[in-house]
């Protein structure tokens, strides 16, 4: 503090614009990664996948920016209750765990209870089925669906789903639980295209609302 003061009176104003130049172009980067951090989850979403609004299919890209499918929007959520946390979102709470932001969307239980049905949104093939409780994602299930797309369902109570199995809308591959890090009885639902995080309202309409 001492210093800043003795550099302040004893400089000339043409080492103070020198100086405060210098500390702007320091700074600087740091504030740029704030604001690609801030943005950059949303910014990679919206180009990988997007609603066409003339046609109201979704359109899928790569990362050339080609357009590699189009689909229809999905009415099937992958279970009912209400939606606790949206995509992108970075809370107190997120923040103090040292957490990036939200990569997905999760879907709560009305009255924080246990064991509602979870299904796909879409038809795909299982992938991935952790059914140990000793990560984040607690137990979960991973799904393709092709074209570069697939989901994910975590915290899930238990799963009955098998590796290979083709699924449907409407098949149960999971419960809802609060396993790995949650904080009650919720689904973390999460859709990727080239496992880069998309918003799940991108290939969603309406709402998971009512509870079984």
């Amino acid at each position: 503090m001492r210093f800043v003061l003795w550099f302040a009176r004893k400089t000339s104003v043409e080492l103070k614009i020198v100086f405060a130049t210098l500390v702007i172009l320091l700074v600087l980067p740091l504030i740029l990664v704030v604001i690609v951090s801030a943005s950059g989850l949303a910014a990679a979403s919206q180009a990988l996948a997007s609603l066409n609004p003339i046609t109201h299919l979704v359109e899928v890209f790569d990362a050339d920016g080609n357009k590699v499918h189009e689909l229809e929007l999905s009415t099937v959520w992958p279970t009912t209750g209400y939606v606790s946390d949206e995509f992108g979102t970075h809370d107190t709470i997120r923040r103090l765990l040292g957490l990036n932001r939200h990569t997905g969307i999760d879907i709560a239980n009305e009255r924080g209870l246990f064991g509602t049905p979870i299904t796909t949104f879409m038809a795909g093939r299982v992938v991935m089925v952790d059914s140990v409780d000793d990560s984040s994602c607690g137990i979960n299930v991973k799904i393709n669906h092709g074209h570069g797309i697939s989901s994910l369902y975590c915290h899930m109570q238990s799963t009955p789903a098998i590796v290979n199995a083709e699924v449907k809308p409407g098949d149960i591959i999971g419960y809802m639980g609060s396993t790995g890090a949650s904080t009650g009885s919720h689904l973390h639902f999460q859709t990727m295209v080239y496992g880069i995080p998309v918003n799940p309202r991108t290939f969603m309409v309406g709402q998971p609302t009512g509870t079984y």
